[in-house]
């Protein structure tokens, strides 16, 4: 539910609250003002009656016209309204009622409420009294029907005119609400904006003070949302930059130093093995265990070279390193696709070692969990590219997608997919990574890579 329609449905409902309580006072006050009239009319009768038992005991009136109703009593008495006479022995010995014209119909709901309510058929009750002596009573009473025909009557017409009063009212507060909410449109579309990562959003001033306060806290939020982003990027830019370098530093030394080292001891055992197999035979064991020994080691070195440093990337470039990586996973199980756009061979170094490490994950991710047929790796280089922050002229894109069984699991930051490395390696490099399941099977990484941003980035450094 909108929140137009919420007001809405909350604005009728205060309406229906102060109508029935506009038509609850309404009939309150005429039930009490109609009572007030009617025993009016019966303290007037019972002060004639009084004072026709003055005038017979003074000899001025006869005593069997006692008593006597003046019919101009009967003129102030309401609608329906009947008043009686009722002697010492309980006998009503005269009656005076006044019609009504109230002939409609009246709801039974309107009829049971009204009579629970006001009880409009209770009597008033006069005695009349003269000399300390009883001389019967005068009762009041109204006719139920007519008084709650009458009731009817007046809260109709009040509905009526309150009914099209809160029409006309709701119809001018939804067009005065639908104008001055017009601008939350504007905040929910800079909160979808600043959920896609678009952290330059900002909001425009608004004219009411409240919209006015929430566009200030979005901007300010937005600013240090950005702020802190842009400063964890380059903080780990500066890691992975220092990551690299001590990788570089490392494999270059295992290189020189432990792989010179292996090369002698691997000599040597050939070396020995020749010389024993001529002096003495028991030797030539020891000399193939320890080339033996020294082969093994070599081979770990090589493999630790390859985790910290991808053999091929100075000497073949990016995409000669990628088919040496691709044609180390294809099988007959497994065909992987490369697709190279633009040139994507003059890269800076972080880039190269960014983008190939990512292939590499991806890669490695198709093999264990995805149980895939077909992967399509994609380059693709591009001089401007309008998804990225700041109207970076030079970008990269990296896509690996795959016709296996995607997991649950593989579209979250799991560290058992390495996907929170890759994010962050992608976020360092000042790009955006993006996890889809594909319409058919598998799963599409995609990766936008600033050329550009990482240059600028290097030359300061």
């Amino acid at each position: 539910m909108n929140l137009k329609t919420h007001l809405m449905i909350r604005i009728a409902l205060i309406a229906v609250l102060c109508l029935v309580t506009a038509s609850g006072y309404l009939l309150w006050t005429q039930e009490r003002e109609s009572r007030r009239k009617a025993e009016q009319v019966l303290d007037m009768v019972t002060r004639q009656l009084q004072a026709q038992l003055i005038k017979i005991a003074a000899g001025f009136d006869r005593p069997d016209r006692f008593p006597y109703l003046d019919p101009l009593a009967e003129a102030g008495l309401l609608a329906g309204f009947c008043i009686r006479y009722v002697d010492p022995q309980g006998q009503v010995t005269q009656s005076s009622c006044r019609g009504t014209d109230a002939q409609q119909s009246v709801p039974g709901w309107f009829a049971a409420l009204y009579r629970t309510a006001f009880d409009p058929g209770r009597e008033i009750i006069r005695d009349v009294r003269w000399r300390d002596r009883n001389y019967g009573q005068i009762r009041g009473s109204a006719d139920a029907p007519s008084r709650t025909a009458q009731a009817w009557q007046d809260v109709r017409a009040l509905l009526g005119l309150t009914t099209i009063t809160v029409l006309a009212v709701c119809v001018l507060v939804y067009f005065a609400m639908a104008r001055a909410l017009r601008p939350a449109r504007e905040i929910l579309q800079g909160i979808e904006r600043l959920e896609r990562g678009e952290l330059s959003t900002r909001l425009p001033s608004f004219e009411l003070l409240e919209l006015q306060t929430i566009s200030t806290g979005f901007n300010r939020l937005a600013e240090g949302l950005q702020q802190t982003t842009l400063e964890r990027a380059e903080l780990t830019r500066r890691i992975v930059t220092l990551q690299q370098e001590e990788r570089r530093h490392l494999a270059r030394e295992l290189h020189d130093e432990f792989g010179q080292c292996l090369a002698a001891i691997n000599a040597t055992a050939s070396s020995l093995i020749q010389t024993a197999e001529q002096r003495c035979p028991e030797l030539v064991d020891d000399g193939q265990r320890l080339a033996r020994t020294s082969g093994h080691m070599t081979e770990m070195l090589r493999g630790m070279l390859q985790r910290l440093r991808p053999v091929g990337i100075d000497e073949l470039g990016l995409v000669g390193s990628i088919r040496g990586l691709i044609a180390q996973w294809n099988s007959g199980r497994t065909q992987i696709d490369l697709e190279v756009q633009g040139d994507v061979d003059h890269l800076p170094d972080a880039v190269n070692e960014g983008v190939y490490r990512l292939v590499q994950e991806c890669l490695t991710n198709v093999a264990k969990h995805a149980r895939a047929t077909r992967v399509r790796v994609k380059l693709e280089r591009r001089k401007r590219h309008p998804r990225i922050a700041g109207g970076t002229e030079d970008s990269i894109d990296v896509l690996v997608e795959d016709n296996g069984v995607i997991d649950a699991e593989g579209l979250t930051l799991s560290p058992k997919f390495g996907l929170l490395g890759m994010r962050e390696r992608v976020t360092a490099l000042g790009g955006q990574l993006k996890l889809q399941a594909r319409q058919s099977n598998g799963l599409a990484v995609h990766a936008l890579l600033p050329v550009g941003a990482i240059t600028r980035h290097t030359e300061t450094a």
